[in-house]
């Protein structure tokens, strides 16, 4: 039901077989808030209550950030008349490696977060969700703001040119509730604390000492702040199955304010995103047309590390956006694009007593940033400006509740091509 942020579909991936395969819990895909349509599990419940425990090892990475590999720890709460489950705490760690240009490893990304959900939290049809997590992410790129920004690295510069490291520990809250079948409400609460470090010499400094006005304007300080975000939103969902979809739709729109303009808090801004999420049985279940648009516009002044994201993932690059351009490629308030899917469902067979599917599919995503509401020609160039990219891949879904994705996609912008491993479909 809710998008997976940039470091949860990552962490995943291995554990997401394994689990739907040992665990019970792997064959459970209802939604409370949306229960009159699906089928009853009371019958199939265990009598009275257990508790689950489970232990397994990770793996999953991008181009972007390297590939590597770390731990999932989940301890479930099973009780007859709670669909799936009473409760869920969940924690995962992930650390990924990449090689430098040159010899060397470097450590791109660490992220280690807990989870605790509860689908009927007051024996009522609200969904809570708490979650503390802590990320480094220490080659995030930056090569300018604006949709013509460009990557071109000076003579004799440092290969981490465009790149800057970022640390932030961050705490969540979330509480969705029902307000019709397929339709609810959500708000939520986020708190972030961010410590940026960038390299004199990189192409960030640059732009911070000397870029124009409107660029030193967006971009601000790097010292260390906070952020305190309120959520709001509703949704539209009548998909038949939330993880392997074939029919239906899921419709979204969110708000975030930002309250600040004062130490330890010093961004005041505002956050409006629009998503539409439309599945197309073409043969079912063998062949699926998957289509997303995205719409996302910041207000005021947001932190400039905000610039490259949607929902808490980046858009216009990145495994989650538009695959094919590097994450973090493009920067501005103002973000648009789409993604087109061809699902395709090859071959079933069973292993360790569990049904799983092997599928492939093909795609195009695209889309655009502008530095801000008002024309900047100067930083996003003039006419249609799209930024694209085309690939394939591959899908091995595992009962009804997991799916491991495997993309590699080609873009203009691409180095020479970007490659995904992941836990989930895109969207």
């Amino acid at each position: 039901m809710r998008p997976r942020r940039r470091g949860r579909s990552l962490v995943l991936s291995l554990w997401a077989t394994l689990a739907a395969s040992f665990s019970p819990i792997g064959a459970l895909a209802s939604d409370p808030l949306n229960s009159s349509d699906k089928p009853a599990r009371d019958a199939k419940a265990p009598v009275g209550s257990s508790t689950e425990f489970n232990v397994l090892p990770v793996a999953g990475g991008t181009t972007d950030i390297g590939f590597g590999g770390g731990f999932f720890i989940g301890l479930v709460r099973v009780r007859r008349g709670y669909d799936p489950y009473e409760w869920n705490i969940e924690s995962d760690g992930l650390v990924t490696f990449k090689s430098r240009q040159g010899g060397g490893l470097v450590l791109p990304y660490q992220d280690i977060s807990v989870t605790l959900t509860v689908p009927r939290f007051l024996d009522a049809p609200l969904h809570l969700e708490i979650r503390p997590s802590y990320s480094y992410e220490s080659t995030l790129n930056y090569y300018g703001i604006g949709n013509a920004s460009s990557a071109a690295t000076p003579v004799g510069s440092m290969f981490s040119y465009h790149e800057y490291t970022r640390i932030h520990p961050e705490m969540s809250f979330k509480l969705s509730g029902r307000i019709a079948d397929h339709v609810a409400w959500r708000i939520g609460l986020r708190y972030v604390q961010t410590w940026v470090n960038v390299n004199e010499n990189s192409r960030l400094a640059a732009d911070l000492r000397s870029g124009s006005p409107d660029v030193k304007a967006l971009l601000g300080s790097t010292r260390p702040n906070a952020v305190m975000a309120f959520q709001y939103g509703l949704q539209f969902d009548n998909r038949d199955n939330e993880v392997s979809t074939h029919s239906g739709s899921y419709e979204s729109v969110d708000a975030r304010l930002v309250p600040g303009g004062v130490d330890p808090l010093p961004y005041r801004y505002g956050r409006a995103m629009a998503t539409t999420r439309v599945f197309i049985p073409i043969w079912k279940p063998r062949i699926t047309l998957a289509l997303r648009a995205v719409g996302d516009w910041l207000i005021g002044t947001p932190p400039f590390y905000e610039l490259s994201t949607f929902d808490s993932t980046y858009a216009i690059g990145g495994q989650n956006g538009v695959r094919g351009v590097p994450a973090q490629r493009y920067y501005g308030k103002v973000k648009a694009f789409g993604n087109v899917e061809l699902r395709t469902q090859i071959a079933s067979f069973r292993a360790l007593g569990k049904p799983f599917i092997f599928g492939m599919v093909a795609f195009l995503d695209g889309g655009r940033v502008w530095t801000d509401i008002k024309p900047h020609p100067e930083l996003d160039g003039t006419g249609l400006g799209l930024k694209y990219g085309v690939g394939g891949g591959l899908r091995l879904q595992s009962g009804t509740a997991f799916v491991l994705r495997a993309d590699v996609a080609w873009s203009p912008d691409a180095t020479p091509v970007g490659g995904y491993f992941s836990a989930g479909e895109m969207f």
